[in-house]
């Protein structure tokens, strides 16, 4: 779901820019080897996703079509400067596009899926909050997608146990106050990312240089920084987290799935321009800086170079 930040920016520069979705066919999305439409390698664990699908058409789907559809929203058709079009024109495609989008559900923890945390304050484009019976509904999807993706019980059994959505603020805030500008910029993630190519020669920051489409790719480090190490919509496009083995090996780890789906064109970003998301000079820069930001994770408290303090990403 858009931010304040893009609300006031992402006109800029977005000439030559796609973003738009197209539906129709092709065979059941629960069918394919990922289990969701496309095999981006977002259902680590290989489960049948059907429950969660049913929970999504059954209780979310209505929710995001009354409060967020509608031409100048995120209609399937949304017209202008919509970022993310999610809410399908066909609801039997609600859920394989609503998931493809990493803008809207993160890694599936209601902790950190947009979805919830854009929405929930009431302050998101004039939209009201959510109800107590649809925040319920929501919850209960996004907490079934993610035991089933990743094979683990949402709840702890045994009381007292931190549970998958609190291990995922966790180490996400640990992760932020690790971050720092300096390796940031060492790692070249501004140059790297501003200038990488598609196939058909667009850079990046044509469309993204002010975070269009909910990604924020420009030469402006300090920018590029602030907004990637302070506010969660923007973080996860780069970083997520693990949770196959459970809340206490929760991490946060590189963000392939989201670039393998936009690279390939896959549903529900097909006329993105195709490019190579294992192989480039963006994925080089991600990881060296995400290299050197365990690598200050690693040094124990008080020593010099240590990370800061946990700080946990903003909502916004």
């Amino acid at each position: 779901m858009r931010s304040t930040l893009l609300a006031a920016l992402v006109t800029v520069g977005m000439v030559g820019c796609v973003g738009g979705i197209e539906s129709g066919g092709g065979p059941d999305p629960l069918e394919s080897p990922d289990g969701d439409g496309n095999d981006n390698g977002d259902n680590p664990a290989g489960s049948d996703l059907t429950a969660a699908k049913q929970l999504f058409d059954t209780g979310v789907f209505p929710v995001l079509e009354a409060k967020c559809s509608g031409g100048a929203c995120h209609a399937e058709t949304a017209q202008g400067s919509t970022l993310t079009r999610f809410v399908a024109t066909d609801p039997a495609n609600g859920w394989t596009i609503a998931t493809n989008y990493t803008a809207l559900v993160g890694n599936y923890a209601a902790s950190a899926a947009p979805i919830l945390t854009k929405v929930k304050p009431g302050t998101h484009q004039g939209v009201t909050g959510y109800t107590p019976d649809e925040e319920t509904k929501i919850t209960a999807w996004l907490n079934k997608e993610v035991e089933l993706r990743n094979g683990q019980p949402m709840q702890p059994t045994t009381p007292g146990v931190e549970t998958l959505s609190a291990a995922t603020e966790r180490v996400l805030s640990e992760f932020a106050g690790c971050m720092s500008l300096t390796n940031f910029k060492t790692a070249n993630m501004a140059q790297a990312w501003g200038n990488l190519n598609a196939n058909n020669n667009q850079q990046c920051e044509n469309c993204h240089a002010t975070g269009g489409e909910g990604f924020i790719a420009t030469q402006q480090e300090a920018l590029f920084y602030n907004v990637v190490s302070t506010k969660k919509y923007f973080f996860l496009q780069y970083l997520t987290v693990d949770l196959t083995g459970g809340a206490e090996m929760a991490k946060v780890i590189m963000n392939t799935v989201s670039f393998k789906g936009v690279s390939e064109g896959l549903d529900p970003h097909r006329e993105h321009p195709r490019f190579n998301a294992a192989t480039n000079q963006g994925m080089t820069a991600l990881k060296n800086f995400y290299d050197a930001t365990m690598a200050r994770k690693a040094i124990p408290a008080g020593m010099p170079g240590a990370c800061d303090a946990p700080r946990p990403l903003s909502n916004l």
